[in-house]
């Protein structure tokens, strides 16, 4: 991931799961009351999403914590 000082977007870039899953292209918003992150979109519609709320509030904590380490240089 890397740090993208446009507009609302503040990260960029590839995850990878436990050495074992990527996931391209996930994105960290800044939007207008929190953070979130969006997932790779396609004309259909999503492909890739959390199932659980414990989850995708581990990812952002993470994503955040990686952002403000990214930023502090």
């Amino acid at each position: 991931m890397y740090p993208d000082p446009d507009g609302d977007l503040l990260l960029q870039g590839d995850i990878v799961l436990d050495h074992v899953l990527i996931l391209k292209n996930v994105k960290l918003i800044e939007g207008q009351y929190r953070w979130y992150i969006q997932f790779p979109r396609y004309a259909d519609g999503r492909t890739v999403h959390p199932i659980s709320k414990s989850f995708y509030d581990y990812l952002l904590q993470q994503l955040t914590e990686y952002y403000h380490q990214a930023t502090a240089e």
